[in-house]
C-alpha cells in the first residue's frame, strides 16, 4: 500500500523498481532508479550534510549567521549578495559592502557575465571558482536558490545567510 502511495507521488520520470529482499522502507526508497530525470542536485543524506554535485557538503559550512555575515562585511575578500529585487533593497535597505544581483539574473552574471562588465557593474572584481560567496535575500529561501545556481555554475565556497534580511535589521536595530 505504501508503495503504491510513494509511487504515485513521484514524477513520472522515477521509475522505482523492487529489488529482491526490499521490505522496509528505507531500503525500497534507496533503491530507485532514475530514467530520462533531471540531473538531482540536491539528494539529502544522513548527518547534516548534502550530496552535491557528487561532492558531499556539510550544511554547516554552506551556511552562514549573523555574526558571520557581519564579520564578512569588512572583509573586501568575500562577495555578499543580494538577490532581492531592486525594489526590495529600495524599500528595506541592504547589508553594508553587499552587491544586488537579482535572483533571475545570478545565473547570468556569475556565469556568463564578462570579468570587465562584472567590475564596471558592481565596481568589485568578478568572484572566482574558489571566492567565497555569501547570499541573501529577505528570509533565505531565494538566497538558497541563488546558492545552489551558483554551485552548479562551479563555485565551490558559497554560504546561504539564512536569517537574510529579516534577521540582519531585527540585530542591527
Amino acid at each position: 500500500m505504501l508503495s503504491r502511495v510513494i509511487r504515485r507521488s513521484l514524477p513520472s520520470s522515477i521509475q522505482i523498481r523492487r529489488t529482491a529482499g526490499t521490505t522496509n522502507l528505507r531500503k525500497y526508497l534507496t533503491t530507485f532508479h532514475v530514467r530520462h530525470a533531471p540531473p538531482v542536485t540536491h539528494i539529502p543524506i544522513i548527518n547534516n550534510s548534502v550530496r552535491s554535485n557528487s561532492v558531499q557538503v556539510n550544511l554547516d559550512d554552506s551556511t552562514a549567521d549573523y555574526d558571520y555575515v557581519k564579520n564578512a562585511t569588512r572583509n573586501t575578500g568575500i562577495l555578499i549578495v543580494d538577490v532581492r529585487e531592486p525594489d526590495e533593497v529600495k524599500e528595506h535597505g541592504k547589508i553594508p559592502n553587499s552587491v544586488n544581483i537579482p535572483l533571475g539574473n545570478v545565473s547570468d552574471v556569475l556565469g556568463t557575465m564578462s570579468e570587465k562588465d562584472f567590475q564596471d557593474t558592481y565596481q568589485r572584481a568578478k568572484p572566482a571558482e574558489n571566492t567565497e560567496i555569501i547570499f541573501y535575500c529577505m528570509i533565505g529561501k531565494r538566497s538558497a536558490k541563488a546558492q545552489q545556481n551558483a554551485i552548479n555554475l562551479g563555485y565551490k565556497n558559497t554560504k546561504n545567510y539564512l536569517g537574510s534580511w529579516n534577521d540582519w535589521a531585527s540585530k542591527t536595530q
